[in-house]
C-alpha cells in the first residue's frame, strides 16, 4: 500500500484526519487504567519515555530513540504502529499515513500560507476541540497531565530544509552512521537527517520551525508530528535506494552502552511486541511511498 503526499491525495487526507480525531477520544479509543485518556496519548507518554531513556546512562545526548542510529528505525516502527491503530479508526486495513512534503512548503515566499495550514487541514487543530492531555514541562522536564489547546507559532524560529538540501546529503552520505554514534558523529546521513550536522539542520530544524508543542518531548501531541515523521521516513527510503549496499551500523559486537541502538537490539517499546532495528530496514515489507524520483532523481 501507498503512502501519499497530504496535499496531493484527499482521501489520505481526510482519513488521518478522521482517524486522529477518533483515536484522540477516549470514549472511542480509550487507554485501559487511565481515565479520560485515549490511544492517541499513549504515543506521546511512548515517545517522551524514549527520550527520557539515557543510552547509557549518565550522559544527556543519546536516548532510546534519538541522537543515535536508532532513530530511524524506532521512528518507522512508531509510524506503523499507529497506523495500525488508524486503520481500525477508519475501517480501512489499506490506509498508510501520508507525509508533509516540507521541502515543497520550503519554496514558497511565506511557508506559512500552504494549505496544510487550512482550516479543513491542520488549522482545525488550533483552537478547536483537540485537547493536550499529556505535555511536557519545559521547566521540569516531566510528563504531566493538562487540559489546554495545542501550541504551534509557525516560521518564528528555525527553517524548512529545502529539496536541494535533502537531495545533497542522500547523493553524499554513503555510510548510514559512524562513531561515537550520538549527535557528535561528524558524518553518516542519520545524523544528518536527525538534523544534528548539515546545514539544514533537517529533522530538527522543522520541529523548531513548527514550534509550540512541537518543540517538546511530548511533540506527538501535534498531529502534524506523524506527518513530518512520515516525510522524514521518506527521505530515509530516498537513502536506502540510492546507496543499497550500505549497512546499517552498529552490529551486536557493540558494546552495551550502545543498547537499543544495536542492529538486533530490541527497540524501546510501551506494546507488547518485540521490534529490532533489523526488521525495519525493508520499508517495502509495509507500505511504498507514491514517489522518491523528487529525493534521488538527479
Amino acid at each position: 500500500m501507498i503512502r501519499h503526499n497530504f496535499l496531493s491525495n484527499a482521501t489520505a487526507a481526510r482519513q488521518f484526519i478522521e482517524g486522529v480525531n477518533r483515536l484522540k477520544d477516549p470514549e472511542q479509543f480509550p487507554w485501559p487504567g487511565q481515565p479520560n485518556l485515549s490511544l492517541y496519548d499513549v504515543f506521546v507518554f511512548w515517545h517522551h519515555q524514549s527520550m527520557m531513556l539515557m543510552t547509557p546512562p549518565g550522559q544527556t545526548d543519546r536516548n532510546a530513540a534519538h541522537s543515535g542510529p536508532a532513530f530511524l528505525p524506532w521512528h518507522r516502527y512508531f509510524l506503523i504502529a499507529l497506523e495500525r491503530f488508524l486503520q481500525q479508526a477508519v475501517d480501512d486495513a489499506d490506509f498508510r499515513i501520508p507525509y508533509w512534503d516540507w521541502n515543497a512548503d520550503a519554496q514558497l515566499t511565506n511557508p506559512n500560507t500552504s494549505s496544510i495550514w487550512a482550516n479543513e487541514n491542520l488549522g482545525q487543530f488550533v483552537g478547536g476541540n483537540w485537547r493536550v492531555r499529556l505535555a511536557m514541562n519545559p521547566v521540569t522536564g516531566n510528563l504531566q497531565v493538562v487540559n489546554q489547546q495545542l501550541q504551534r507559532n509557525l516560521g518564528a524560529s528555525g527553517r524548512l530544509p529545502t529539496r536541494t538540501q535533502v537531495r545533497t546529503f542522500i547523493r553524499n552520505q554513503v555510510a548510514y552512521d559512524q562513531m561515537p554514534f550520538n549527535s557528535s558523529s561528524a558524518s553518516g546521513t542519520r545524523n544528518y537527517l536527525e538534523g544534528w550536522i548539515g546545514a539544514a539542520s533537517t529533522h530538527n530544524s522543522v520541529h523548531v520551525w513548527v514550534g509550540g508543542d512541537m518543540q517538546l518531548s511530548s511533540s506527538p501531541n501535534d498531529p502534524v508530528f506523524f506527518l513530518h515523521h512520515c516525510n522524514v521516513d521518506r527521505i530515509w527510503a530516498a537513502w536506502q535506494e540510492r546507496h543499497p549496499a550500505s549497512s546499517y551500523v552498529p552490529d551486536m559486537d557493540a558494546p552495551d552502552s550502545l543498547q537499543f541502538h544495536r542492529i538486533d537490539d530490541a527497540l524501546y517499546n510501551v506494546f507488547d511486541e518485540t521490534v529490532t532495528p533489523r526488521q525495519m530496514l525493508d520499508y517495502k515489507t509495509h507500505y511504498e511511498y507514491d514517489t522518491l524520483d523528487d529525493l534521488i532523481g538527479l
